[in-house]
């Protein structure tokens, strides 16, 4: 998809002998260890081989989603932090980290990068008004530069640019978002591998990179800075929101960008890329890390010196090759702090010191205050949201909450997820479209469902944990493909895996590298077996009929009817579920069955 739309010869004909001379690059991983930036050793005083150098500075966030309020544990290095995040505190950090910097090594050279995915899949806050709290918050932060994210096209990407922009929203509007101010973020996107089909132009005036001046001691350099989305943009949104653009292959595209960049005396390069990467227990692995060492190959002389990385909600603190590597895990519970030294001689990063920390809890650091700005603003939203977010509508058995994918069991089942999928089921056969199953991908499930303490479940409880709007279809399927969409489960390590309700199966390891497990025997609610020839009839969202996650197997299967949106389905079991002396129960995590030996 990517490489045959930019290659034209010019960056890897004429490198051709260098693939395949080219080596693989060493990986070293590092573990952070402090909880401030004011503790880190790195960052107490320039060194003496650093101190003729320009400092420069850079901030990351990566996969906010509208987190304005949403906190949680955090696992930085080897020390899980409690009840971190919220944007308000994130924005103190951030200055902190900004005067530390600046009272350190005497430079006023700090830049903000955003790594894509700053809305959608959002709370209520942000998500009933389209999103705008969020970015008023950005700009609040005052993040300058960002790329895109997969989410960023939830609604089009014509829609992310009216919110990124100010522009008005459209007639059909909820009053919500009519009512709410509208005004530029301010921040610029650059994304260098988002080509629309028909102009060969990147959409909206987005620039491929920027170009940033940096100056001290009566000395200047430029950096560049790379935007980058992920090339498996196609199967994380709909068809219709993806169709008009061509996603090219990341690591062709940096090395392109780079080498205009050097033509324009720009010789350290900063990428900023909404693709993942992870680092646990001393090893680092992902995509990121793939499309540094296939730029080695295209490009061994490139100037990348730091890849702020985003989209696999995961930390990282890594090395491939020269090339620093962050991500700051999501939702505000985290951010990275990256020194960068540059020579003024060569123009070159000649050292990058990179570490990653939580945004920590009032209760950690009481001494540390939410950022009044921000929270001014999330109180606004709040407040603009409460009478339908605060709405009841439903009850709980227990006043505990129904926890989510964070805490799946070891067969990848959770109890919100599980839940979700049993009202999708319940509510098609409501509607008297006859299903057998239901299935939903586990990365739509967003959230916990809270429960309040009178056991009372709220609508935004509810649409926390189905934010999206996608649309039920009752699709036909065969057994055998059935049988193919749970096995793709197991091809990308669980990567993404599936939430049932109306059968089980059972499954086994596997004697095949690129599939460690296989779907045994798969029986319906009634204990029998789910047989290949069979036709039936499963509950699934538009993104998975698009083949969304890599689950090819629901890809254009026929469709016999829709149940609506998946917001209003399990806002709609959960009433249900409620009525008279019902209430809501957590679903019994057995429909997975893994077959030791």
């Amino acid at each position: 998809m990517g490489l045959s739309t930019i290659v034209a010869g010019s960056v890897l004909w004429s490198n051709t002998q260098t693939v395949s001379a080219a080596k693989t690059l060493k990986v070293t991983s590092y573990t952070d260890q402090y909880s401030k930036p004011s503790l880190e050793p790195d960052f107490q005083k320039v060194t003496k081989k650093d101190q003729k150098a320009i400092a420069v500075q850079i901030l990351g966030i990566n996969d906010l989603h509208g987190g304005l309020e949403t906190t949680g544990s955090v696992t930085i290095g080897n020390k899980t932090y409690n009840d971190a995040g919220t944007a308000a505190r994130l924005a103190t950090y951030l200055n902190q980290a900004q005067k530390q910097f600046k009272k350190v090594t005497k430079s006023n050279n700090t830049l903000r990068l955003e790594a894509g995915d700053m809305v959608g899949a959002a709370p209520a806050n942000s998500s009933l008004l389209a999103h705008e709290s969020t970015m008023h918050v950005l700009k609040a932060m005052n993040f300058k530069t960002g790329t895109l994210g997969n989410h960023e096209f939830d609604r089009g990407l014509g829609e992310f640019n009216r919110i990124l922009t100010g522009a008005k929203p459209s007639k059909t509007a909820d009053s919500l978002v009519k009512k709410y101010p509208h005004y530029n973020s301010g921040l610029n996107i650059v994304v260098a591998n988002v080509i629309d089909k028909k102009t060969k132009k990147i959409p909206y005036g987005y620039k491929p990179y920027t170009i940033k001046t940096v100056k001290q001691n009566g000395k200047k350099a430029k950096i560049g800075i790379i935007g980058i989305e992920t090339s498996t943009l196609p199967s994380l949104t709909l068809y219709n929101n993806y169709k008009n653009y061509d996603v090219l292959d990341e690591a062709t595209t940096i090395a392109k960008y780079d080498k205009i960049l050097k033509n324009k005396g720009v010789k350290a390069v900063v990428v900023v890329a909404h693709t993942g990467v992870s680092t646990v227990s001393k090893q680092t692995t992902g995509p990121t890390v793939d499309i540094l060492q296939k730029l080695n190959k295209i490009d061994p002389n490139n100037n990348v010196g730091l890849y702020v990385a985003g989209h696999s909600h995961q930390y990282a603190n890594a090395k491939v090759g020269k090339t620093r590597v962050v991500q700051a895990v999501y939702t505000g519970k985290a951010y990275d702090n990256s020194w960068a030294y540059i020579s003024p001689k060569t123009g070159k990063f000649i050292n990058v010191k990179a570490h990653v920390y939580p945004v920590l809890s009032s209760k950690e650091d009481p001494k540390t205050k939410a950022n009044s700005k921000v929270s001014k603003i999330v109180a606004q939203a709040d407040k603009l949201v409460a009478p339908k977010v605060n709405q009841v509508i439903g009850k709980a058995k227990i006043a505990t909450n129904i926890t989510g994918r964070l805490n799946n069991t070891a067969t990848m089942e959770n109890a919100a997820g599980e839940l979700v999928v049993d009202g999708q089921l319940y509510e098609a056969k409501k509607a008297g479209l006859k299903p057998d199953f239901a299935m939903t991908n586990t990365g739509g499930v967003r959230a916990d469902l809270v429960v309040n303490q009178d056991k009372s479940i709220t609508w935004g409880a509810a649409t926390a944990v189905q934010p999206f709007g996608n649309i039920l279809q009752v699709v036909e399927m065969t057994g055998a493909q059935i049988r193919t969409a749970l096995n793709e489960q197991y091809d990308e390590n669980q990567q993404y895996y599936l939430q049932i309700a109306g059968l089980k199966y059972t499954y086994a390891k596997n004697d095949d590298s690129t599939q460690p497990y296989i779907v045994k025997d798969i029986t319906d609610s009634q204990g029998k077996p789910v047989k290949d020839e069979t036709t039936y009839r499963v509950v699934i969202n538009d993104f998975l009929h698009g083949g969304g996650d890599n689950f090819y197997a629901f890809k254009n299967t026929n469709i016999i009817g829709s149940v609506g949106t998946d917001t209003d389905t399990f806002v709609n079991y959960i009433k249900d579920m409620s009525t008279g002396d019902n209430s809501v129960v957590a679903p019994t995590l057995d429909r997975k069955v893994f077959l030791n030996n």
